[in-house]
């Protein structure tokens, strides 16, 4: 927990795999969370060119600054891809979350040996939540 924290204490801008324009969605939600806490949202949708009044980016491949986080709401048998797409990427994330149901396990270690942090079937804005109680 301590190493989330640290994580979510210093970083700025979150990637957000999968965002939805429904607001209903979790993924809506939890990523106007995060902007609310602070953090610059950077919607990664291709169905989509905005997202709640952001940019949204068809890929991670086509985000042209860094992130220091990848927040991913895809189906859990899309890891194998979305880890391809995240070492692909030009500037290497700091931290990739799967939240929950996101899969994750079969390319944590893929993803750590690249210098990444992994949390796996982990809700970023319930550990969010926890750090800031701390």
């Amino acid at each position: 927990m301590d190493t989330a924290c640290e994580i979510l204490k210093t970083a700025r801008r979150v990637a957000v795999l999968g965002m939805s324009p429904k607001t209903w969605r979790t993924s809506h939600e939890i990523a106007l969370y995060l902007q609310h806490a602070g953090y610059e949202i950077v919607p990664v949708n291709p169905g989509h060119d905005e997202i709640a009044g952001l940019r949204c980016f068809p890929n991670l491949a086509a985000l042209p600054d860094p992130v220091e986080i990848v927040d991913v709401f895809r189906a859990a048998e899309h890891e194998h891809e979305v880890a391809a797409d995240i070492l692909a990427m030009r500037h290497k994330p700091r931290a990739v979350w799967f939240q929950l149901n996101a899969g994750g396990d079969g390319v944590a270690r893929q993803l750590a040996d690249a210098g990444i942090e992994v949390f796996v079937n982990s809700c970023i804005k319930v550990v969010h939540s926890l750090c800031r109680g701390r």
